[in-house]
């Protein structure tokens, strides 16, 4: 029977994996620390992440059931990206929200990551 605990346990343990994956690669990644309503994010890249500045990591790592809410999990991720520009007093458009998740079974490198359109091509 899986737990709240092991779930949490589960989701920081693909987080610290995330970090370490982007930082193998010379990005300069950071798990952020939550924060509640105000949550900016699992893991932040600064510094040129697809073409903007700051990338803003939603990660998730779902069980055995396999459920992926995409709708959910991007709006969390626009959420999060607002409160992360917000907090530092950034350009909402110099940050990119991203959701990247975990391919069952499968190494970091197979994980998915996914873009809404309207944040990759602006409509300006």
């Amino acid at each position: 029977m899986t737990t709240m605990k092991s779930h949490k346990a589960r989701g920081a343990g693909y987080e610290i994996d995330i970090t370490k994956w982007f930082r193998a690669r010379k990005y300069d990644a950071e798990r952020l620390a939550r924060r509640g309503s105000k949550d900016e994010g699992d893991v932040v890249i600064r510094a040129d992440f697809l073409g903007a500045h700051i990338g803003i990591l939603e990660c998730k790592a779902p069980g055995a059931t396999g459920k992926i809410t995409l709708s959910g999990w991007t709006q969390e991720a626009q959420t999060e990206a607002d409160n992360y520009a917000e907090a530092r007093g950034l350009d909402r458009s110099a940050v990119l929200p991203a959701v990247v998740i975990k391919a069952r079974g499968k190494s970091i490198a197979d994980s998915y990551l996914v873009l809404r359109l309207g944040d990759v091509f602006s409509d300006e």
